[in-house]
C-alpha cells in the first residue's frame, strides 16, 4: 500500500547521503583533488580509487531514484501544488541557504589553500556559478518536479508493469533506457562540451541531467506499481548481486578503463543492478522502524549540506600532517561526521533555522 511508510527507503536514503560524504572525502586524497577544487592529501593516495569506482557507478542515480519514490509517496497524501510547495521548502531553500553559506565557504578554503586569490564575494560566486558544488543535484531535482508534478497522474498509475514485474528477472525492463542512455553517452563523449565524457560526471552536465531524470521517472512508475516492486526487489536481489559485482570485477581487473577502451551501456547496466541489489536488500532488512533510523533519516539531509566545507578545513589542517592515509582519512571522516552533526544539533530546535536545512517545523 502506498500510504504505509517505507522504512528501508528512509534507511537508503540515509545510506546514500552518507556514502556521498565518504566519497567527497576519500577524493581529497587522489590526484583528482585540485582539479574540482577539493583539497588535497599531502600524500596521494589513488589506491584508494578501486572503493571510489565501487560507489561511482550508482551513488548519484540512487539518489534521484529515492527522490522519485518519495514524491510519489507524498503524492498519496498532498496535492499537486501542495507538493511543489513541499519540494520548494525542503529542495529550494536549503540550496540557496546552503550554495550562499556552506557551498561558498568551501570555495573559500580550497582557495586559501591553493593560494588563489580569492574573496569571500567570489566564493559566493563561484558557488552558484557551479549550482552549489556539493549541492548541485537539487537543481536537478527542482527541474524534475517542475517538469513532473503537474502531470504526475499519467505516471501514477498501476498498470501493466505490474505484470512485467511478477515475472522472472521483469525488474530488468527498466534496465532498457538506463542502458540506452549509456549507450548515447558513448556517441556523446568527447564530441560536446556539456553532454559529459564519464559516466560518474554528474555534475552540471546534460548526461547528469537526463540520467537523474530517468532514475527519478523510474521510482515513480515503480512505487505506482506498490507491492508487485517491493516484492520484486525482495525476490531478485541475489540477481542484481551477481551482475553487479561481475560488472564491476571486469572493469577491476582491466584496471578501470577509460577514454573510447570503456562501453558506458557496461557502466549503466552495473549501476543498475547495484542500485537495485541495495534496493532488495534494504526491503529485507531495513524495513523496520527504529529509534536510530528515526534520528538519522532527520539528521543525515543538515548534516550533507555542512559537510564539505568542514571537510576542507579539517583537509587544510590534516593535509600537510604527516600520517598515514590508512589512520587520517578514517580519523578525518569521524571528525567530518561528529562536526557535522554538532552543528545539526546547534540548530535543529531553532525554528527559523531548520528550513533552512531542509527541516519541516512541526
Amino acid at each position: 500500500m502506498l500510504d504505509k511508510r517505507r522504512y528501508d527507503i528512509d534507511a537508503l536514503r540515509s545510506i546514500a547521503l552518507f556514502l556521498l560524504i565518504i566519497y567527497h572525502l576519500g577524493l581529497s586524497f587522489t590526484s583528482v583533488a585540485p582539479y574540482i577544487l577539493f583539497v588535497q592529501n599531502k600524500k596521494v593516495t589513488d589506491e584508494i580509487w578501486p572503493l571510489l569506482n565501487l560507489m561511482n557507478t550508482w551513488r548519484i542515480p540512487l539518489v534521484f531514484l529515492i527522490a522519485g519514490i518519495a514524491l510519489r509517496l507524498s503524492f498519496q497524501k498532498r496535492k499537486k501544488l501542495e507538493i511543489l510547495k513541499e519540494r520548494g521548502k525542503i529542495i529550494g531553500l536549503p540550496w540557496i541557504f546552503g550554495t550562499l553559506f556552506f557551498a561558498s565557504l568551501s570555495a573559500f578554503v580550497t582557495g586559501k589553500y591553493f593560494k588563489f586569490e580569492i574573496n569571500i564575494i567570489e566564493a559566493i560566486l563561484l558557488a552558484f556559478e557551479y549550482n552549489g558544488l556539493h549541492l548541485w543535484f537539487l537543481i536537478n531535482l527542482i527541474i524534475y518536479c517542475l517538469l513532473i508534478v503537474p502531470v504526475l497522474n499519467l505516471f501514477s498509475t498501476k498498470n501493466f508493469f505490474s505484470r512485467i514485474l511478477n515475472k522472472p528477472g521483469g525488474i530488468f525492463v527498466f534496465a532498457i533506457p538506463i542502458v540506452a542512455e549509456g549507450d548515447y553517452l558513448n556517441s556523446q563523449r568527447f564530441y560536446t562540451e556539456t553532454y559529459g565524457d564519464y559516466y560518474n560526471e554528474y555534475a552540471n552536465t546534460d548526461h547528469g541531467l537526463l540520467l537523474g531524470f530517468l532514475w527519478f521517472l523510474i521510482g515513480i512508475i515503480l512505487t505506482s506499481q506498490e507491492e508487485s516492486f517491493w516484492e520484486s526487489n525482495k525476490r531478485n536481489w541475489r540477481i542484481h548481486l551477481f551482475f553487479a559485482t561481475g560488472s564491476y570485477l571486469y572493469r577491476l581487473f582491466n584496471n578501470f578503463e577509460n577514454g573510447y577502451a570503456l562501453d558506458n551501456r557496461l557502466l549503466a547496466f552495473e549501476s543498475f543492478n547495484f542500485i537495485f541489489l541495495l534496493l532488495g536488500l534494504a526491503a529485507v532488512y531495513l524495513n523496520n522502524d527504529s529509534p536510530q533510523l528515526t534520528y538519522y533519516k532527520t539528521a543525515v539531509y543538515p548534516v550533507y549540506i555542512v559537510h564539505l566545507p568542514v571537510q576542507m578545513s579539517l583537509m587544510y589542517f590534516f593535509s600537510e600532517i604527516n600520517i598515514h592515509p590508512i589512520v587520517k582519512f578514517p580519523l578525518v571522516l569521524f571528525l567530518v561526521c561528529f562536526l557535522s552533526l554538532t552543528i545539526y544539533h546547534s540548530i535543529k530546535n531553532i525554528k527559523v533555522l531548520r528550513p533552512l536545512f531542509g527541516l519541516r517545523n512541526k
